[in-house]
């Protein structure tokens, strides 16, 4: 071997250095200085791969490039490294071997890069192996690991790759052991999925593979599920082939208590070995014997929090949605307390007086209606005992019929020319705080304020949103009865309207064209400070303002603790980035709205022509109705949120004040205070003092929210609801009014709400929060919790929708319309279920999304 720069290490190393052996090797070679089973073999270092490219003169591409393994392909090995790659592979008897990556990026705590780069398995032969080692190397810059790193936000110039060699095992069965479950964060079980031959398959998902749960403590096994495993892998002429496996042996399980009893301490002695963090192991049994393959930590581990979804004392019926469907995340306690708590219930009666209801609302339901379960809002809907209500009908029913079709007919008025308004007016107000030399206690009437306000506002959107889900709810009927011939659905007649969020895509799209137009290919970060700094972007700069000041209020969560999106500027740099990539940006958009209009119309008036007269005149005034009102859902829905802008500014002034105090560690405390503890820490602060109590308090609320993010709350509370009203069981009611469905955890078809028409197959990208936005990928299809009008920017990249929350009336559904790209919504699963990269068919008019590959 050359002593200027050896190339070859044994896996028996004391070397730890990643950026000459990687991630991969790093654990191999511990498990093998701990004297694991571990199969025998030697390391490339990176050194080796980093010499191949200078040699070569590759010219590594800053994206994703197919022709980059042609490259590597037909390269020049340099003689030396060659020589010591095949003195050590004779030095393993030249026989079978696996050949694997091992990333300076790989299997960390953070990252694991799992599947991201190349394994060679069954290589034979010299030509083979070196084959296989250059195609390793080139797999750091294949497209799905550039995706990868870029998602990750890890500069592909810092990763290097090295290459593990090691003699192959022909394992008779083989699997994955989890030292704790995966899904649910629980460390006090492992888990394990076993299969016959090759693991490849299970790590791949290609087969439906045994899966068991073990006590840690004991090795009990306390759970068994027995998979299909309809085919198994096993080596083959030069790498692996796939069999089917016999009827027989398919139902059977494919391990032994005994073997996963030593799986099982097998595992757990790895853990230990890595100081206790939880680890995802491959294994194999070949024969009788067990080998352990590779050991990386768990990435993405939920908690271990044990969560009760059990309704709060004296209440019974919980369901996610209504306002809460635009609440993604946990609440911070300020906004549960002035929002959730207070603003909604004095919104309600307020709205209650403005529709002149014969009726006190307490006679009717029970309060709060909305609270919270494990810090997720919910609605409540527990009515008052059914002797009382039927008390109350005769009035109801009088002014049904006296006053709710008056009412009906002044809806839009009401919420154009008293709700919004009224809103705006405060808004208005209270911006023109001078914030600096305000008193605390206005800064805090002034956050109180604006929080009771948006929330009042909510009501008025509600009646918006009501009339749009009547009347398209009745078109929808028309449609799906034998009255009007073909497979129509509602969203094809209400695509390519006007709205207030599309309107603020154009004016993003017109400063993306404007970038395009100087010719300028900047990351988000590069641009950022080009529009900063640079001479040439002050006409940029002017059009972010005017954007900022009429569009920047939109929201990703209703709760105030999040930044707009015209604070958030990485978010909002990133939508720039992918228009400016486009050519002509405002133009594709006003083309696709006017070919969407144009396919509207011309459906509009073959439908019109199949119906006949009478029938037409039904479709006329019910199409009528569902147009007038869903513009309308659109435009109440952009001003939701219009004062957070002006609230975060008074807060965080607040905040930053009792920061300075001492009181708080960041201004952004503020958030995690319900209202009567944020006027004692003002009440101290004039005294001159602070809580330095509150501190740790506040250090808690926050771990607890991020905590609580990982879980995923249910539709309903309890989950196993029923809802009987005398002698009538409304569950099917019920589960009608939910916006999520109730999908299996592992199901391959996910239902949902069909909202935008349209079939679609392609690549997921899951986009759980702001914070992913830079993952979002051209082409792809955006799968995503749910949607509010500041996630618009994603729809100019996607080519179809999913969420796990959202109906017909959600903001995805109806940008998706416009967008005229297939949605389904509300599928309760698809972010926990769908992996960014995985093949999907999203069909929209059916509403289902089926995962096509594991």
């Amino acid at each position: 071997m050359s002593a200027l720069a050896p190339t070859i290490v044994p896996l028996r190393t004391a070397e730890r250095s990643l950026s000459r052996i990687g991630g991969k090797a790093r654990s191999l070679a511990q498990l093998v200085c701990a004297d694991f089973p571990v199969p025998t073999g030697f390391i490339i270092t990176a050194e080796a791969c980093t010499r191949f490219i200078a040699s070569n003169a590759i010219a590594l591409p800053p994206a994703a490039d197919a022709s980059i393994a042609d490259a590597f392909d037909s390269g020049n090995l340099d003689a030396s490294v060659e020589r010591e790659i095949l003195i050590a592979y004779a030095a393993l008897g030249g026989g079978a071997v696996a050949v694997r990556s091992s990333a300076s990026t790989e299997d960390l705590p953070d990252l694991s890069f799992a599947g991201q780069h190349a394994s060679f398995l069954n290589v034979r032969g010299e030509e083979e192996l070196l084959h296989a080692v250059r195609g390793c190397w080139a797999s750091l810059w294949s497209a799905r690991a550039v995706a990868y790193r870029s998602g990750h936000r890890v500069e592909s110039e810092s990763a290097v790759m090295a290459v593990v060699v090691q003699t192959m095992v022909d394992a008779s069965v083989s699997g994955v052991v989890f030292t704790a479950n995966p899904a649910t964060g629980r460390r006090s079980e492992l888990t394990v999925s076993a299969s016959f031959g090759l693991g490849e398959a299970i790590v791949g998902g290609a087969v439906d593979a045994d899966t068991f749960a073990i006590d840690r403590d004991s090795l009990r096994i306390i759970r068994t599920s027995i998979g299909d495993k309809a085919h198994m892998t096993a080596p083959g002429d030069g790498g692996v082939e796939v069999h089917p496996v016999s009827e027989a042996r398919r139902r059977a399980p494919s391990i032994t208590p005994e073997h996963l009893r030593e799986i099982g301490a097998m595992s757990l002695r790895v853990e230990t070995l890595f100081d206790g963090v939880p680890q995802d192991i491959e294994w194999a049994f070949a024969g009788k014997r067990l080998w352990l393959l590779q050991a990386r930590p768990i990435t993405g581990l939920p908690a271990d929090i044990e969560m009760s979804w059990a309704a709060p004392a004296g209440m019974q019926r919980l369901l996610r949605r209504q306002v809460v469907e635009n609440m993604p995340a946990p609440l911070s306690p300020l906004f549960e307390d002035l929002y959730l708590r207070q603003g909604l219930d004095r919104g309600m009666d307020d709205f209650v007086s403005t529709m002149g209801l014969p009726i006190d609302l307490d006679e009717f339901i029970e309060r709060p209606m909305f609270v919270s379960v494990n810090g997720y809002g919910y609605a409540r809907y527990d009515l008052r005992s059914a002797a009382r209500i039927v008390r109350l009908m005769p009035r109801l029913l009088w002014w049904s019929v006296r006053s709710l079709p008056r009412f009906m007919r002044n809806i839009v008025p009401l919420w154009r020319d008293e709700g919004r308004p009224r809103y705006l007016e405060s808004i208005a107000q209270w911006r023109s705080l001078d914030v600096d030399n305000a008193t605390d206690e206005q800064l805090v009437d002034g956050i109180r304020a604006l929080a009771l306000a948006d929330a009042g506002y909510w009501f008025y959107i509600t009646l918006i949103v009501g009339a749009a889900k009547m009347t398209e709810g009745w078109f929808s009927v028309l449609l799906s009865t034998p009255l009007v011939p073909g497979k129509l659905t509602s969203g094809m007649f209400l695509r390519g309207f006007e709205s207030k969020t599309l309107q603020a895509q154009l004016r993003l799209a017109s400063i993306g064209d404007a970038i395009h137009a100087m010719r300028l290919s900047m990351s988000a970060d590069e641009l950022g400070e080009w529009i900063q700094r640079a001479p040439a972007a002050s006409s940029i700069r002017t059009e972010l303002a005017r954007y900022r000041d009429e569009f920047g209020h939109q929201i990703y969560n209703l709760d105030f603790v999040d930044p707009v999106q015209g604070e958030d500027e990485r978010s909002l740099l990133l939508g720039l980035v992918a228009l400016a990539r486009m050519e002509g940006a405002q133009r594709s958009l006003i083309e696709r709205r006017s070919r969407l209009v144009a396919d509207r119309e011309a459906l509009t008036e073959r439908t019109q022509a199949s119906v006949g007269p009478i029938r037409g005149w039904l479709f006329r005034r019910l199409l009528r109705a569902a147009q007038e009102y869903g513009p309308f859902r659109e435009e109440a829905l952009f001003y939701m949120g219009a004062a957070w802008p002006t609230l975060r500014r008074l807060a965080l002034t607040l905040g930053g004040r009792l920061a300075s105090a001492g009181t708080f560690d960041a201004p952004d405390d503020i958030f995690y205070l319900d209202s009567a503890e944020l006027s004692t820490a003002c009440a101290d602060l004039r005294a001159g003092g602070a809580d330095l109590q509150l501190r740790g308090e506040i250090q808690r609320r926050r771990e607890l929210r991020q905590l609580r993010m990982r879980v995923h709350p249910p539709g309903r509370v309890p989950p196993d609801l029923r809802v009987k009203f005398w002698i009538f069981d409304l569950t099917g009611l019920l589960e009608r009014m939910e916006t999520q469905k109730h999908n299996a955890a592992d199901a391959h078809m996910l239902s949902g709400f069909a909202v935008s028409p349209g079939r679609i197959t392609g690549i997921a990208c899951v986009i759980r929060s702001p914070d992913d936005f830079a993952a979002m990928a051209d082409g792809a299809i955006l799968v995503c919790p749910t949607t509010t009008p500041a996630w618009t920017p994603l729809f100019a990249q996607a080519v179809g929708l999913v969420t796990d929350v959202g109906g017909i009336l959600a903001h995805g559904s109806i940008i998706a319309r416009e967008y005229g790209i297939p949605a389904v919504l509300g599928t309760g699963t698809a972010t926990k279920r769908i992996i960014s990269g995985q093949r999907i068919r999203v069909d929209g008019d059916a509403g289902t999304v089926t995962v096509l590959d594991e």
